[in-house]
């Protein structure tokens, strides 16, 4: 009688452990796909910081892609020229440069269909009173 109580227990102690190491496998992998978004999006962040800053300088689309080779991660494809897209429209004049970098990311973390990270930036525009809006978009490898 003492033994089928004790098969029990020990059915139910293997049981408790594999939900337990269950939740801490999934908890570890949303602290992994979590911390890569936010990866993202600081990179993102900071591509369009520097971009904002570049276009306000009036910098060539060249040397501008250029610095963004280099500020970006290895986990992105390399940017070209083509695809930074500027505008200026010289009918606004409020001296701003506004800067959109847009990056479609596969991650668990972030819900199906709103798997894009985007970063938008505004700076002064120092090199004429127009406002110059600019679009990136950038891609993983």
């Amino acid at each position: 009688m003492n033994n089928t109580n004790m098969k029990k227990a020990v059915v139910d102690q293997i049981i408790l452990w594999i939900v337990l190491f269950t939740i801490f496998v999934s908890f570890l992998f949303f602290i992994i796909d979590y911390s890569n978004a936010m990866k993202v999006k600081d990179n993102t962040d900071a591509i369009a910081d520097y971009i904002g800053r570049m276009v306000a300088l009036n910098k060539n689309e060249a040397d501008i892609i250029t610095g963004v080779n280099e500020v970006k991660d290895d986990y992105f494809v390399p940017a070209q020229v083509a695809d930074l897209i500027c505008n200026t429209d010289n009918t606004i004049s409020n001296h701003q440069v506004i800067i959109n970098v847009q990056t479609t990311i596969i991650n668990s973390f972030i819900p199906v269909g709103a798997n894009n990270v985007h970063s938008k930036t505004v700076v002064f525009n120092e090199s004429s009173e127009s406002q110059k809006e600019c679009f990136l978009t950038l891609s993983f490898n």
